[in-house]
């Protein structure tokens, strides 16, 4: 009888104390603790990798766009160009038209962003104008592809995605003709018509997408300043 009470004794000396019972709070098992902690990372780094595939996608898209045509090319195409199977394309984008439309959202914000600026900023016609040629030079230089996919395929656009394309291109003219009249009324430039000039400035401008190659003789930054010299000398008095 000793011996079994004392047996007794020690198993329950040995029984760990409940926490639940000893603090009357419910401790959560060390797995729901776990969970809890680790879902937010999870759903981060999900997230960073869906965002990393859609930018390989857009990118993709844009290679072969201006490769085989907007038509020509396929989401087959771009499934393969990114390692998917051309079901798993369709979870991040619905169609061709869809990644169309994506590629054009946004092409323009960071020129017209510079552009104001130069417009914002204090100097002459002739400074502002000669800024001007240069930042909308390099941007089309620093995005041939996307410059070349815009002006080859922006017809293909949903209506809405168009309007908002031209919308953009009247912008940009509207700058550049704001620059040009207040010249052409202070004297700085010739002319009387500062529409037609800016037209013609921008034809320029936009046209050196036809000839550049990144491996050829001439820096971007080189190409830039010759056409903003060649601006100002064309329109000045």
């Amino acid at each position: 009888m000793r011996s079994a009470s004392r047996r007794d004794r020690s198993r329950r000396e040995a029984t760990p104390v409940s926490t639940e019972r000893s603090f009357g709070i419910s401790s959560p098992p060390v797995a729901r603790l776990v969970g809890s902690v680790s879902a937010p990372i999870l759903r981060r780094r999900r997230q960073r990798r869906s965002a990393e595939r859609e930018k390989s996608i857009r990118a993709a898209a844009l290679r072969i766009f201006r490769q085989k045509g907007y038509h020509a090319a396929s989401m087959q195409n771009i499934a393969d160009a990114v390692g998917l199977y051309k079901g798993s394309l369709y979870y991040y984008v619905s169609s061709k038209e869809e990644l169309l439309v994506r590629l054009f959202e946004g092409r323009a914000d960071q020129v017209l962003g510079e552009l104001r600026a130069i417009t914002y900023a204090k100097g002459t016609s002739t400074e502002q104008l000669r800024a001007m040629v240069r930042a909308y030079v390099l941007g089309v230089l620093r995005n041939l592809d996307s410059v070349r996919v815009y002006l080859r395929e922006e017809h293909a656009l949903p209506p809405a995605a168009l309007r908002q394309v031209h919308a953009e291109q009247r912008t940009m003219r509207d700058l550049f003709e704001g620059i040009i009249g207040d010249g052409m009324r202070d004297g700085s430039f010739v002319g009387t018509d500062p529409k037609l000039a800016a037209l013609a400035l921008l034809g320029m401008c936009t046209w050196v997408h036809r000839w550049y190659r990144p491996k050829g003789r001439l820096a971007e930054t080189a190409i830039a300043d010759d056409f903003a010299d060649r601006a100002v000398r064309m329109l000045s008095a």
